[in-house]
């Protein structure tokens, strides 16, 4: 797989630079692509850093984004297991979609490099001189790492060739994505008798607002659980005159009763506590006028006490104005944002959807939809599956039919919902849940909309998509962390509740492929794991150093351990995932093996996600699993997980979480 910066596939032999003259960079000019022969290691790693390189972003297929502030790039490039040096080019700054020779203007974010030379106000001022357009109507962001700005396409190309520059991306304006719930995600879960339903877990929804924005008279189902709430879009009002964040909100926490809808109607978590984040602008227009980043938002809820964020929004297909088609969005500085937010948080778990553009494509073999945000490796992204309520159309589940002569099928994945893979050839969505035709609350302040179907009480409405999807894997995710809290495990890793959620999914089987479902649809009972209380499962937090002999954790156990006492053979299902440094490509390449040998000392190893005899690597993916079948009793099990290359900072401590099953 060709290496990639900023959304651009490259080779060294397709970039304007090359090596440069008596192999001096330019003065000035602080930032190297290396390509190497091979996975860099631990003695190649301390050689480059002796020459002055400071390594900062793999970019696949050996390939490295570095910093370098001496001039002479030849003594890099004589070391010989240095394929290739090059100082940084300026096209792969650039995303693809933006035209550089193309008239008319587009509003870009204008990302600063790691480390820049310069200021956002020096750059800026660069930018104007460039480009006439005034300072003050740039706006900064993300602490003063990104200038959001208007300038001609024409000259994107020059703003690229400043050195404390690192990308230019093109903005994109995001939109929504648009108790059966519960009994197909299995989601009431006791543990010798004690139930578990997000008690003492706060969630956060970013989302257009809540109810009518007030934390005391809520509407009924959140009644005294309503911790703040923070305006974004509008400068004070945080209600929602929208409808669709109130109905996530339910969806995630709710906890409410309708006579005319049929009694009890509750979220997945429905004794979690609520923040909410009102991004919708005084015209409905998500993030309007803010200059609120991701990270933004993430800090302000962990800084709360919530360990759980979920977002039903992504950026948009296609402006439906002009007519103009983004298509899949590649990962951008909003997904790096929750990549880096989660590295250093390991215990924030952040919930994205998938979107609602399956079956859409920009150009001719484009295979997924799924990107920005949503194409994030620490996050979990969510698509959609029926519910089996009644509707017209069970080949197109989205609108509830009190009528209907048709049931939707779980075990279906939603035709709207986005597919993988990423642009950056990454697996997701990572897990299902039912999106479509799902009931929940109604914020007081939202017209009546039966657009999904007809609800008999003014109290609740139907809508369907990733939105509805998503809201109920974070109140999931909330209930293992309770379970996990009140189990001897005080601050579960993020790494731990997506492993768990994954390992314990249902795989809709082969016809459904793992771009479209993910891991499969979330069974929240049977991803729950306590260690002498689930006796068919278990699971290990653990960590990994760039050290010999500290770059590998291995678990093992006698198949039989685990397996019930009335069956000869079983099924091995293990799940590993770890948090990754932000950045396209993996930052740091861990992988999951599972040996296996047998009362004849036959040994044989299977590796994570890994085809039928497939013996390789997966150096994509953060979520990796082994299912084995016809494992026999008397079999020795091995669970590994290794580093594979070298990790980035010097200090760096990896960890990641292991879960297990036999069945």
């Amino acid at each position: 797989m060709a290496p990639r910066l900023n959304g651009n596939d490259f080779t060294f032999d397709s970039v304007s630079q090359q090596r440069p003259p008596g192999g001096q960079l330019e003065e000035g000019k602080n930032y190297i692509v290396i390509h190497l022969h091979n996975t860099l290691n631990r003695t190649q790693k301390q050689k480059l850093q002796s020459h002055g390189v400071v390594l900062q972003k793999h970019l696949g297929d050996n390939t490295w984004k570095c910093r370098y502030e001496p001039s002479d790039i030849g003594r890099i490039i004589n070391e010989e297991f240095v394929k290739d040096a090059i100082p940084e080019p300026i096209e792969l700054k650039v995303q693809p979609g933006l035209d550089t020779n193309a008239d008319g203007r587009q509003t870009v974010d204008v990302v600063l490099q790691e480390q820049a030379d310069q200021s956002a106000e020096q750059i800026g001022t660069l930018i104007h001189g460039i480009t006439g357009v005034p300072t003050d109507s740039m706006s900064a962001r993300r602490d003063n790492t990104i200038i959001r700005v208007e300038v001609p396409l024409s000259q994107l190309r020059e703003i690229a060739s400043i050195d404390s520059v690192a990308s230019i991306e093109k903005v994109v304006d995001v939109e929504l994505h648009n108790n059966v719930a519960r009994g197909i995600l299995n989601a009431d879960v006791v543990v010798n008798a004690t139930a578990y339903r997000g008690d003492e877990e706060i969630v956060t929804v970013a989302d257009t607002g809540f109810d009518t924005g007030s934390r005391f008279n809520t509407h009924p189902a959140f009644a005294g659980r309503v911790l703040s709430l923070l305006p974004v879009g509008r400068p004070t009002a945080t209600n929602d005159e929208v409808g669709h964040g109130t109905h996530v909100c339910g969806s995630v926490l709710g906890d409410g009763v309708s006579n005319a809808m049929g009694g009890p109607i509750q979220g997945t978590a429905p004794e979690a506590r609520l923040i909410v984040q009102a991004l919708s602008s005084a015209d409905k227009v998500l993030f309007k006028g803010s200059t609120m980043t991701m990270a933004d938002l993430l800090q302000n809820a962990h800084d709360q006490g919530s360990h759980v964020h979920t977002n039903s929004w992504g950026p948009r297909w296609e402006n439906e104005q002009t007519g103009q088609v983004f298509g899949q969005q590649a990962y951008h500085n909003g997904a790096v944002d929750i990549d880096a937010f989660a590295w250093d948080h390991k215990d924030m778990v952040i919930c994205f959807s998938a979107g609602n553009n399956g079956g859409k494509t920009l150009n001719p073999g484009d295979l997924g939809q799924v990107g920005a945000q949503a194409a994030a490796k620490n996050c979990i992204t969510v698509g959609s599956c029926a519910s089996h309520r009644p509707t017209a159309d069970a080949s197109n589940s989205t609108v509830f039919n009190a009528n209907g002569p048709q049931e939707g099928d779980p075990a279906t994945v939603s035709r709207f919902s986005s597919r993988g893979p990423s642009r950056e050839s990454r697996a997701k969505p990572d897990v299902i849940a039912p999106g479509g035709m799902i009931l929940s609350t109604h914020s007081r302040d939202a017209p009546a909309n039966n657009s999904y179907g007809v609800s008999l009480d003014p109290d609740w409405w139907w809508c369907s998509g990733t939105s509805m999807a998503t809201p109920l894997v974070a109140g999931c995710a909330a209930v293992l962390r309770q379970v996990l809290r009140m189990n001897g495990f005080a601050d579960p890793s993020a790494a731990l509740v997506k492993a768990l959620l994954v390992n314990g999914a249902t795989d809709l089987g082969r016809q459904w492929h793992r771009s479209e479902q993910g891991f499969g649809r979330v069974d929240l009972a049977g991803s729950v794991v306590v260690p002498g209380q689930t006796p068919h499962k278990g699971f290990l937090e653990g960590q990994i150093l760039d050290q010999n002999g500290r770059d590998e954790v291995a678990t093992g156990f006698l198949l039989g351990q685990y397996l019930a006492q009335d069956r000869d053979v079983g099924t091995l299902k293990t799940t590993m995932v770890y948090t990754d440094l932000p950045g396209e490509a993996l930052q740091h390449l861990v992988s999951l093996s599972v040996e296996v040998v047998d009362e004849q000392g036959g040994k044989t190893v299977r590796y994570g996600n890994a085809g039928d005899g497939e013996q390789k690597r997966d150096n994509v993916n953060t979520v990796e699993q082994v299912v084995w079948k016809d494992i026999r009793r008397a079999c020795n099990v091995t669970l590994r997980v290794s580093l594979d290359g070298v990790l980035i900072p010097d200090d760096a401590v990896q960890p990641f979480a292991l879960v297990w099953s036999v069945l």
